[in-house]
């Protein structure tokens, strides 16, 4: 039986170098009225480029349109497939899953298409698209794969700092008003997702490194765990990576620790000037041994 894994281009897996045959449904970036189409005509260097100029105006971001999804499973059908496993990002942050759910529906009597609500965003995505191709290949069922997928995202955690909130006040993610007495008072939020699959600020903290310090700091004890499988999250700022870095070896010890990058995605939501620390605690993934 001819199976196969898509995934949300918000993974970040055009981003990485592993060799896999996911499948991509590239999500769009509209910056100053151009629409771009992610992985495929915007990296993450020219993203960079273009939202640290001070003309840019706010980056707005779009799930692919219905028709598309509709072509690429038509494309999967036609091409002999009867499985298809569909990590999409977190529903409460994309229209991805409700598009791709309701465009599966039109093809059940054709394929077997399971759209997983992954309720996570970034590198942890494309990890769970990769481990559910893993377990496709081993002959694991869909239902098995999609509980196997729950267990490691429940052991997932994220926590993330952002140095400007410009992007954030732009994209309307935070108000203008708060926003303005934030920065006038350099509070940098610590930012993380829900069991829901939401993004929340849980503290705010008037300065970057005392962020970054708060961060390590909370996930100390886990990082020093056999058990646990630990990333950082970069926006391509090796200054704050870095100062990072260095804190988790002072703190822990841990000599090494992959440095991932963000999606285009998410750093087109909240801007190029944040860092991120996560650990799979109690559960390893399989893209673990890829990333060491």
């Amino acid at each position: 039986m001819s199976r196969i894994v898509i995934c949300t281009s918000s993974s970040g897996l055009g981003n990485i170098d592993v060799k896999t045959n996911i499948q991509l449904i590239p999500m769009r970036l509209f910056v100053n009225n151009v629409e771009f189409i992610d992985n495929k005509n915007i990296t993450q260097d020219r993203l960079i480029k273009i939202m640290s100029d001070a003309a840019c105006s706010a980056v707005h971001t779009s799930p692919a349109p219905e028709e598309e999804v509709d072509a690429l499973f038509t494309r999967l059908y036609e091409q002999g497939y009867k499985e298809v496993f569909v990590c999409t990002t977190s529903s409460k942050l994309s229209e991805s899953y409700a598009i791709t759910k309701k465009v599966a529906q039109r093809f059940q009597d054709r394929m077997h298409i399971y759209v997983y609500d992954c309720k996570e965003l970034n590198i942890c995505e494309a990890m769970l698209a990769l481990e559910a191709e893993h377990l496709l290949e081993q002959g694991e069922s869909m239902s098995d794969i999609a509980m196997r997928l729950d267990d490691l995202r429940a052991s997932h955690k994220m926590l993330f700092a952002i140095d400007t909130l410009s992007t954030l006040i732009k994209n309307k993610k935070l108000s203008a008003t708060a926003g303005f007495f934030a920065n006038i008072f350099n509070i940098k939020p610590v930012l993380k997702m829900t069991e829901a699959g939401e993004l929340i600020a849980i503290n705010k903290i008037r300065k970057l490194e005392r962020a970054l310090d708060y961060i390590v700091e909370d996930f100390a004890e886990s990082l020093q765990r056999a058990d646990t499988f630990s990333y950082v999250l970069t926006m391509g700022r090796s200054d704050i990576d870095n100062y990072l870095l260095d804190l988790i070896k002072r703190r822990t010890g841990l000599q090494k620790i992959p440095v991932l990058p963000v999606s285009n995605i998410s750093m087109g939501n909240t801007g190029p000037t944040g860092v991120g620390l996560c650990v799979f605690e109690g559960k390893i993934p399989y893209a673990a041994q890829l990333f060491q």
